[in-house]
């Protein structure tokens, strides 16, 4: 089987793309006799070297787009890749990942499924698995057009550090003339806050529905920022633009295992303790009783979140 991975290198999470990729095909594929490669998108500013360390095959094709968008990169990959060739093409977990195996799928009259958890492929057929019915389920799914078009749920395999491969055979190609498409008439560069690597802290406070205004939501974010803490958000608590999207938590957002988790007003539906449930220690905090996440932490608050987030505020500060 001939496989490609495809990995964004203009988005800051390049690492954490790289390294879960790598991961899902050391659990999923291996290497074996299988014919692989990798499509690198990168910019003109980027230390290339850099970039190339964090790929996972023995060959690449370095492709330099003027800036991100969809329509660019799904150019772009139209003019660098043989699509006769290639079976399975493997995309980033998350949202820009899904967008492009979906999209892609359909141009190369193939065949696409995100948030997957595993896959087994076969002469005549690639089988997928993922969780479905708010992730109660897995649903057993059987891809039989080439190619196949695949984005990993985030957490499905374990991050693994990507090997320099010696010698990597690389082929550059410059796209950065495909930066006009045909759906943007007009945008603005809005330079986001730069944020910690939710995967990789020790200690997260979450916020979910229960913080009810974008308000209680810079509170409870200026709280973590005076406890050490990172912060993030429940699905919910980003769509009502209470929070930045890069702050998810959760199967379509960061999949953390920090050694401690406060989730405060977050009812912790299955699709968000996914983010959660490596942490070492959980605490939650929830007027409700009845909700999923107290029976899911180890320790379980029955009271206003606010009210006891002040109070430990205050016992820190104390100690200090």
């Amino acid at each position: 089987m001939i496989f490609k991975v495809v990995l964004i290198g203009c988005s800051a999470d390049i690492v954490a793309q790289a390294e879960e990729l790598n991961g899902f095909i050391s659990e999923n594929l291996g290497r074996g006799d299988h014919g692989c490669g990798t499509i690198l998108f990168c910019s003109k500013k980027q230390d290339k070297n850099a970039l190339l360390d964090l790929v996972p095959t023995e060959s690449v094709k370095l492709v330099t787009v003027a800036g991100y968008r969809p329509e660019t990169i799904l150019e772009a990959l139209k003019i660098v890749e043989n699509m006769e060739e290639t079976h399975l093409y493997l995309f980033p977990g998350g949202y820009a990942g899904s967008e492009l195996a979906v999209r892609w799928a359909f141009r190369a009259k193939g065949s696409s499924l995100v948030q997957v958890n595993q896959i087994e492929y076969t002469e005549n057929q690639l089988i997928a698995k993922k969780k479905v019915y708010s992730d109660y389920v897995m649903g057993v799914f059987r891809l039989k057009k080439k190619p196949y078009c695949i984005a990993p749920a985030r957490g499905s395999a374990s991050s693994l550090p990507v090997r320099v491969k010696q010698p990597l055979t690389v082929t550059e190609h410059d796209m950065t003339h495909l930066y006009r498409d045909r759906f943007v008439e007009s945008y603005k560069w809005t330079p986001g806050e730069k944020t910690g690597n939710l995967e990789k802290a020790k200690f997260i406070l979450i916020g979910g529905r229960g913080m009810n205004n974008a308000e209680s939501a810079e509170k409870l974010k200026k709280i973590a920022n005076s406890l050490g803490a990172a912060f993030g958000v429940s699905r919910p608590a980003a769509m009502n633009a209470w929070s930045t999207m890069d702050k998810i938590v959760g199967v379509s957002g960061a999949v953390t295992k920090p050694d401690v988790c406060i989730v405060a007003g977050a009812s912790g539906a299955a699709a968000f303790y996914v983010g959660i449930e490596k942490s070492k220690f959980i605490v939650a905090i929830n007027k409700d009783p009845r909700a999923p996440i107290i029976k899911s932490s180890d320790v379980a608050i029955i009271d206003d979140y606010k009210a006891v987030m002040d109070e430990l505020v205050k016992l820190i500060s104390a100690q200090k």
